[in-house]
């Protein structure tokens, strides 16, 4: 039989594969929260229900948020280095 998803299930797997963040449910969307999701500059997926993606989904939902923020964040870090006047 298969388990029902939820919030509980998807947040269950993230601390499984070792991740601190956690899957938060809004009004219309759900995101991400905690851990280094707090200072995502994107971390919100765009849909009203948890049944509309499988927990493979969120799981790889959450491995992109990760990574396109970890490339913003180092854009911006590397950009911000950059601009720092002559001593």
């Amino acid at each position: 039989m298969q388990t029902r998803l939820t919030v509980k299930v998807v947040n269950d797997e993230l601390a499984r594969l070792g991740h601190k963040e956690r899957l938060a449910k809004a009004e219309n969307y759900f995101l991400f929260t905690g851990g280094a999701a707090d200072e995502w500059l994107d971390r919100t997926v765009g849909v009203r229900t948890i049944n509309s993606k499988t927990l493979k989904e969120w799981v790889a939902e959450f491995s992109r948020l990760k990574a396109l923020n970890e490339q913003i964040l180092g854009t911006v870090k590397k950009g911000a280095k950059g601009n720092r006047p002559a001593s």
